[in-house]
Order: structure tokens, then C-alpha cells, then sequence
């Protein structure tokens, strides 16, 4: 087993958190720093008139938090299949929509084994295991039955395990909509799959259980003037089924994960010494130096959108170093002076209040990422 993953199963994301913000390592616990190597970030600015962009990588809470105990995840099929001629239908053009047999019963399958590759890959768990065949042996798939307590520890002593993941019912309903354009004299074929998933957490040495409920969405469509090209142009229904359950087995990575989102930030890079000589220590990655200088501008000058650029330029100094509350501050001063000003830059007004709301969320995430890192 490589040192990778021999860390503590929250270290890498915690290292990453930790980086991204920029903080000093003895800031850090319960971090064996056994990586291969270190994580760079690099700036990378890209310029749009006298504006300059750059990306961010932010660390987002899953919508799930697992019990800080949770480190050895057993991935479970809870779930009864859902009847063949249940939730199809076809539609035709100018006539009435008619029910289908498909088969979906290897569904929890593909959307377990999905998501079992998906939380593999991020290194969160210490290990993470999948068991395939059904636990529920009921043939209401209408019926949610959740595991009882001596079946968790069972099967948390049996795979040692001491966190279950329970997959306990998953539907599906898709239409397959034939459309016609007089206009055009073109056929348009669509499939839509929408598919609910119902999950429950349970803990070998805690009562306490969470469920929750996931709704996914997956379109395909095909266009031609000639009716049958435009079927032969869509994915066979039972592959697109097939397709729809591994994207919601994905997605559901990142709604008990901790996950990392890209964000645009924009530097304003106005004609002036002094907000240039501020993007020179940026340059340097000397984001201190930057805020100084930026600082001074939004201080002394006597111009409204100057100030609120050196404001904005300073907001995303501050984020980029971790410091969430004094990004907020200049952000809602930059926001505030667009506000006065009769909107004469709608565009930078509009993008003033966005990132006012952008960080606003970030601040409320800090306290539920801390408690999912295990802080």
C-alpha cells in the first residue's frame, strides 16, 4: 500500500484545504505530511481589457456530513427493483403516450458501482467497499425499509466496516417525445430520464441515522428532416438507462464528499500606477503587498470607480489568502459604492453583487466544512 493512502483518510483533503487557503502548516492537525509531493497552485491570469481573470479552486461541503468516526465505508443494495413496465412511456407525434417494458433491474447496480469508483477516487474514506447483491428481499419497490441495527453491525464486523452507505430504493421514469417542426419540416426525438434515489448512513457504533433523498436528470435528442435517422441518432433506450443511472451514482460523489468547484475571480487593471503596481505583486504572488497597495488607492483616491476596483482587487487578495471575513468586507464596500453610483458600469454592478453573495455562502459553509473534515 503506497503512503498515499496510508494518511489519515481525511489528511488530503484537509492538506488541499488548508494550501487553497494559503495558512501556515502548524495550522494543520492530524496531518502525516506523506505525500509524493507537494500540491502547487499556480496563478494563471488571463487578460480582458483593462480587466484580469484568474480561477480559484474552492473546497465545497457535500450535502451529507458523515459522523467523524466514518472511515471504513461499506456501500450497500437496499433497494427492490422497479417493475419492467413501470415509469416508461413513449410518446408520438399527435397521439396518445403508450407504456413500455424495459428492463431495470441492474440500475441500483450501476448507479452503486458509480458512485463506489466515485468516493474511491477522492481519498476521503480509508477504504471503500461495495456489496452488489440486495439485502431487501421485499418485492414492494414502493416500500423503503431501512436496515436495522444488528444487520449494520453485522455487516460492519463482517467487511470491516464501521460506516454503511444504504442504497434503499431507486425509480426511474423516462419518456421518449416524438416532436415535429412544420417550420423546419424536421423530426426532433427526445428522451428524458429522471431518476430518485433514497439513501441512508448508519454507523457500527452509533444509533444515530441520516437518509436522504436525490433527484437526477439525464436528456438525450436527435435531429433530422428524416424520421428514422433521427431514432438512429439517439442512444438505444436501455444504454441511455443504463448512462442515466452511472451519471447518478457520480453526482451523488459529491453530495457526501467534501468536492472542489472552480470560481472566476476578476482583477480590475485600470490605466493607473498604482492599481498596476499592485497586479505586480500579484504577479509575484505577494498578496500582502498587494492589499497595502491597493489599500492606499481605495483610501486616497477621489475616484468612485477607481475605489471600487482597488476594493474588489483586495477582496479576492484576501480570499485567495483564507480570510473569508475581510474578503466580505472590501467585497461589500466595492458593492456598495457601484451601488451609489446610478449603475453608470451595470456589468461591474452586476458582478459587484454576485461575488458580495458568492462569499457570503462561503462564509456560511466554513463551519459545516470544518465539522465534515472532522475539525
Amino acid at each position: 500500500m503506497s503512503n498515499w493512502h496510508m494518511m489519515d483518510y481525511r489528511s488530503i483533503f484537509k492538506l488541499q484545504y488548508y494550501l487553497h487557503n494559503n495558512l501556515h502548516f502548524s495550522e494543520m492537525k492530524k496531518i502525516e505530511l506523506k505525500l509524493p509531493g507537494l500540491i502547487v497552485i499556480s496563478l494563471l491570469l488571463s487578460s480582458c481589457n483593462q480587466m484580469l481573470y484568474t480561477s480559484l479552486d474552492i473546497l465545497r461541503p457535500a450535502k451529507v456530513a458523515f459522523a467523524p468516526e466514518a472511515s471504513n465505508l461499506l456501500l450497500v443494495n437496499n433497494s427492490t427493483p422497479q417493475p419492467a413496465g413501470q415509469g416508461h412511456r413513449t410518446i408520438p407525434y399527435n397521439a396518445a403516450p403508450k407504456r413500455v417494458e424495459l428492463p431495470t433491474d441492474s440500475m441500483s447496480l450501476f448507479c452503486l458501482g458509480a458512485l463506489t469508483e466515485e468516493l474511491g477516487n477522492k481519498d476521503f474514506f480509508t477504504s471503500v467497499k461495495m456489496l452488489p447483491q440486495s439485502l431487501n428481499k421485499s418485492n414492494d419497490p414502493n416500500t423503503i425499509t431501512l436496515l436495522n441495527d444488528s444487520t449494520v453491525r453485522a455487516l460492519c464486523l463482517s467487511n470491516t466496516a464501521n460506516t454503511v452507505l444504504a442504497l434503499n430504493n431507486i425509480k426511474v421514469a423516462d419518456d421518449l417525445t416524438e416532436y415535429y417542426f412544420n417550420e423546419t419540416g424536421s423530426w426532433l426525438i427526445a428522451l428524458e430520464c429522471r431518476i430518485e434515489t433514497n439513501w441512508s448512513v448508519h454507523y457500527l457504533n452509533n444509533m444515530q441515522v441520516t437518509t436522504v433523498h436525490f433527484k437526477d436528470t439525464a436528456y438525450w435528442e436527435s435531429e433530422s428532416y428524416n424520421r428514422r435517422e433521427a431514432y438512429a441518432g439517439l442512444a438505444k433506450r436501455p444504454d441511455a438507462l443504463i448512462d442515466a443511472a452511472l451519471n447518478a451514482g457520480r453526482k451523488s460523489g459529491d453530495r457526501f464528499v467534501p468536492y472542489w468547484e472552480k470560481a472566476d475571480r476578476y482583477f480590475f487593471n485600470p490605466a493607473n500606477k498604482q492599481m498596476r503596481a499592485g497586479m505586480d505583486s500579484v504577479y509575484l504572488k505577494n498578496w500582502n503587498a498587494a492589499i497595502r497597495i491597493w489599500g492606499e488607492v481605495a483610501n486616497r483616491s477621489k475616484n468612485e470607480t477607481t475605489k471600487a476596483q482597488a476594493a474588489n482587487n483586495i477582496a479576492i487578495a484576501y480570499e485567495i489568502l483564507g480570510n473569508i471575513d475581510r474578503a466580505l468586507e472590501y467585497a461589500t464596500l466595492s458593492y456598495n459604492i457601484r451601488s451609489k453610483m446610478n449603475n453608470s458600469d451595470f456589468e461591474a454592478y452586476l458582478r459587484a453583487r454576485s461575488y458580495v453573495k458568492e462569499l457570503s455562502q462561503r462564509k456560511k459553509e466554513i463551519p459545516i466544512l470544518k465539522k465534515q473534515l472532522g475539525e
